[in-house]
Order: C-alpha cells, then sequence, then structure tokens
C-alpha cells in the first residue's frame, strides 16, 4: 500500500476520534444542561448555566437560558416581596379594626342591657352586635391566616383527645343548628382519639368546617368519627347547594367561595386555615361529592409518640 493511503486512513481515524470527542462533550453539555434545570426546577439556586463545552449555538442556548432564570429570580423576589406586604397589611388591618370594634360592641351591649329601649331600637342595637360578631368573626380568620402564611402561629404540643374536642366544638354549634331548624346526625366515637397537639386549632380546624357547613348548607347535616388503622378520621356532611365538582379542587384555597357574589359575608378562608393546621399536623384534608351530598374528611395520623404522652398524662391523673 502506498504511503497516501496510510496517510488517508490516520486523517480519517483522527477525523473519526474528533468527531467522537465533540459528540461526548456535547452529550455532557446536555446532561448537565438537564440537570440544571430539574435543580431549578426543585430549589431556588442563584448559580447560572455551566458551560463544559461551547460552541455558537450552545453559547447562545445557554446565554438565553441564564437571561430566562435572572428574570426568574427577579419575577420571584418581587412576588415574594408583595406577599409579605399582603400578610402585613391584613396583619395591621385586623389589628387596627379591632379596638373600635370592640368598644363598639361593649357600647351596643349596654344600650341592650338598659332596657326602657323600643322595640324598633332594640332591634337596631340587635342588629349592631349580629353585624359586629360577624365582622370580628372574619377579622379573626384573616389574622389567623396572616400568622399561619408567616409561619409566626404558635403551636402549643400537648396530649388532646380529638373526639373530646369534636364533641365540644359540635356541641357549641347546637343554637345554630336550631335557629335552620335542623338537627345533625351525629355519630362521633366514644373512643378515646389520643394525639399531641393544640387544642385551639384542632378546635379552630372542626369550627370553620361546620360554620362553613351552616353558610353554605341546608339539610342533611351530620357530623362523625371513626378509627383506621393508621389515622384517625372525620368527615363533616350536608347537601352539596350550589357546589359542583369543579369546585372541589380550589375549596381550600385562600379567598375562595362558591359564593360569587359575597353575600354570605364570608372570607373565604375557613377551609384554607383548616387545610394549613391539618397539614402542619401531618394529616390530610379533602372535599368530595356523593350521592348530592357534600363532605369533607379528615384524617390524622395516629403517632407512637402522641399514644405515649396521652398515656402518661392519664397515669399523671
Amino acid at each position: 500500500m502506498n504511503v497516501g493511503y496510510w496517510i488517508a486512513v490516520v486523517i480519517l481515524g483522527f477525523l473519526c476520534l474528533l468527531f467522537l470527542c465533540i459528540v461526548f462533550l456535547l452529550r455532557k453539555q446536555i446532561i448537565r444542561l438537564r440537570q440544571f434545570v430539574e435543580t431549578l426546577q426543585e430549589s431556588d439556586t442563584s448559580i447560572m448555566v455551566p458551560v463544559d463545552f461551547q460552541t455558537p449555538e450552545i453559547g447562545k442556548l445557554v446565554d438565553e437560558i441564564n437571561l430566562l432564570v435572572e428574570k426568574y429570580r427577579k419575577n420571584l423576589v418581587e412576588l415574594q416581596r408583595k406577599d409579605e406586604m399582603i400578610k402585613e397589611t391584613i396583619t395591621n388591618l385586623a389589628h387596627d379594626v379591632r379596638t373600635p370594634l370592640t368598644s363598639i360592641e361593649g357600647y351596643a351591649k349596654i344600650l341592650k342591657d338598659s332596657g326602657g329601649l323600643p322595640a324598633k331600637d332594640l332591634e337596631a342595637v340587635e342588629t349592631i352586635l349580629e353585624r359586629t360578631d360577624t365582622l370580628k368573626r372574619l377579622l379573626n380568620q384573616l389574622f389567623d391566616f396572616a400568622r399561619l402564611e408567616s409561619d409566626s402561629f404558635e403551636y402549643r404540643e400537648v396530649p388532646i383527645d380529638l373526639n373530646a374536642i369534636l364533641r365540644n366544638t359540635a356541641v357549641s354549634f347546637f343554637s345554630n343548628f336550631e335557629a335552620k331548624g335542623q338537627e345533625p346526625e351525629i355519630r362521633i366515637s366514644e373512643e378515646e382519639f389520643p394525639c399531641v397537639g393544640d387544642p385551639d386549632a384542632v378546635t379552630r380546624v372542626f369550627s370553620n368546617i361546620i360554620f362553613n357547613a351552616l353558610v353554605h348548607g341546608h339539610t342533611n347535616y351530620s357530623i362523625a368519627s371513626w378509627q383506621e388503622p393508621e389515622a384517625y378520621a372525620f368527615c363533616f356532611q350536608n347537601d352539596a347547594g350550589d357546589i359542583a365538582s369543579e369546585d372541589l379542587d380550589r375549596l381550600f384555597d385562600r379567598f375562595y367561595t362558591t359564593d360569587k357574589s359575597r353575600s354570605k359575608k364570608t372570607t373565604g378562608l375557613g377551609l384554607a386555615i383548616a387545610k394549613k393546621i391539618v397539614t402542619h399536623m401531618d394529616g390530610e384534608i379533602k372535599a368530595q361529592l356523593t350521592d348530592g351530598l357534600f363532605g369533607i374528611v379528615i384524617r390524622i395520623p395516629k403517632e407512637k409518640d402522641g399514644i405515649m404522652a396521652w398515656m402518661r398524662k392519664k397515669l399523671m391523673i
């Protein structure tokens, strides 16, 4: 074979080797890009896209991705800043309105208890008390939600009986059910449901759900609890009313309400607050529609530590 043949073989071999190196480096760069995008999806990062092997096309692609990342970071920071401003505004508003509202309520109670008011004036005073009570509840929900969102809500961790809290909460609403001419079906287990948590927070969960049922429901009220192998379960049901299947995924969103006219004087925060607290307890809460009935089901996991703390408390007593 002549020298020209071997030169051609060497050149061809070199070109093949060069081609393989380029393919390897390109593949490595693509893998790095994919890993960076995955990291960006999972967590915020200040790292820009790394470049191991650059061609004009890859360089342009990396520059475009880095510009998008920088724009995303700026938008995220701005959204976080605005979100904090909203939370602070809600907290300040709830706090600033509480004091004059308490004064209005106090003066209205004095007028009501003073006696001698004409029937028309007494009716007006009772309307004032009803409206102040509604406004207080709305403000409390705004204040609670702002604290939950900012992680400034302080949870207590003490041994509690979830069933006892549910019974007490249900009883506190009996007058409201009577006012609607309804008697809820109560199927609360007689067993103790030991757990470690914040009794006030759990009460708030049950209260918000029952109040929501009273506002939006009309008939077929029921409250139930039972044990499952790994969790304590609670179910609150009423007629579906104007709730549609497409509402179920959004019912726990903040400020969402099926009452588009807002005529029922709700903030749309009650269920959002309930979800925040249940999630903090590592539980789950979901809404469901079954045969014309709307239900909210809560599951709180049984914890060995919680049961042991409950037993220690019992023994101390």
